[in-house]
């Protein structure tokens, strides 16, 4: 029968209990310190992520709030404008349109102008996109009241631009239609069947109401934005110097153009009183 030899694991010099607890201690501070390195490295990531987060939340509430600032002072300075406007037209509505077509067809031509000069209004959207369309700028707001009012404000400044852009529209093609069929309306000249278009005259007469609209609006704008500078935590005069900041033009060596050497001055607009010259010429050409 042959012999079987059997194989012995080779044996494990274990070190003495001197070193052995050596051996796991130092083990042990090892890891402990490989842990708190790691959570430390972690806690600072962390928090410079909250610090950014807080910064960017920051930046966008400001973009946003400065954009509803700056539209409520665009609606005060385009009712500042039209107010000349308003003054001339209610001159010419005032007037029998017998009395009007004495008046030189360029002259009469050139009050209507006056009287339906508008410019359209437009308003920053860049902030407005960023904001609506970004979802991770709506999370990181985390703020529920802030980002439902803002929308609101969004909306009202949308449909404000929308509705009068739309209304000055009307009045170009107005004039469009009756200087392209001038058979179809009354009067000798086109200005004569300008001034008795029934639309033209509703137009004029409607600067008046956009005046206190426009005035409304901004008003309106300023207490949501009061609004959200308390669901945000921010404060207004902080809101402000931003936008103020915003408004600084580029100090430019050349001067502005002077846009009397494109075009001829128009009456001055600025009340009723300046047009008394053009009253007593009318007057006196009714006496003839």
């Amino acid at each position: 029968m042959p012999v079987v030899r059997i194989i012995r694991p080779p044996r494990v010099q274990m070190p003495e209990d001197g070193k052995g607890k050596r051996f796991w201690k130092q083990m042990g501070m090892l890891v402990l310190g490989t842990t708190i390195s790691l959570m430390l490295t972690i806690a600072a990531a962390t928090l410079l992520e909250m610090h950014q987060r807080a910064k960017d939340r920051k930046l966008s509430a400001m973009m946003v709030m400065s954009n509803i600032e700056l539209f409520a002072r665009y609606m005060e300075m385009h009712e500042d404008y039209l107010a000349s406007l308003d003054s001339v037209a209610t001159w010419l509505l005032s007037k029998p349109v017998e009395e009007l077509d004495l008046l030189p067809k360029e002259e009469l031509s050139g009050l209507i102008d006056q009287a339906t000069d508008f410019i359209f209004v437009y308003h920053d959207k860049s902030a407005e996109s960023i904001f609506s369309k970004n979802i991770d700028t709506w999370k990181n707001m985390g703020n529920v009241r802030f980002i439902d009012n803002v929308g609101s404000c969004f909306a009202t400044m949308n449909q404000t631009e929308e509705y009068w852009n739309n209304w000055m529209s009307d009045v170009s093609n107005i004039k469009i239609e009756i200087k392209n069929h001038p058979d179809d309306y009354e009067g000798s000249t086109i200005p004569a069947k300008l001034i008795r278009s029934k639309g033209l005259r509703s137009k004029m007469q409607g600067i008046h109401a956009f005046r206190a609209w426009f005035l409304n609006v901004a008003a309106t704008m300023r207490y949501q934005n009061r609004r959200n500078m308390m669901a945000i935590g921010i404060d207004e005069q902080d809101v402000m110097e931003y936008t103020d900041a915003r408004e600084v033009e580029l100090d430019l060596e050349e001067e502005v153009p002077d846009a009397s050497m494109f075009i001829a001055p128009p009456i001055n607009p600025d009340s009723v009183t300046s047009l008394r010259e053009v009253d007593a010429r009318l007057d006196r050409l009714m006496v003839r």
